[in-house]
């Protein structure tokens, strides 16, 4: 079996870079937001509401809404 390999350009590579950044970035806030859950105070965000504030964050940020939502 043959095998094919891919290499990126530059700039595809560092658009990946940025991808995983934009992640990475999302991942946190939402650890953030379920780590200030504590017994007794209301549910940690479900998915609708962590959806409803990336779209806030999106729309206050720039650099946010310049990703790619999908990679969010």
């Amino acid at each position: 079996m043959a095998r094919c390999r891919m290499y990126p350009t530059p700039a595809q590579a560092e658009q990946m870079l940025l991808h995983c950044a934009h992640a990475r970035y999302v991942w946190n806030l939402a650890v953030e937001q379920h780590g200030h859950w504590r017994p007794g105070r209301e549910t940690a965000p479900g998915f609708a509401e962590q959806c409803r504030r990336l779209t806030e964050a999106r729309r206050d940020n720039e650099w946010l809404a310049a990703g790619n939502a999908d990679a969010q």
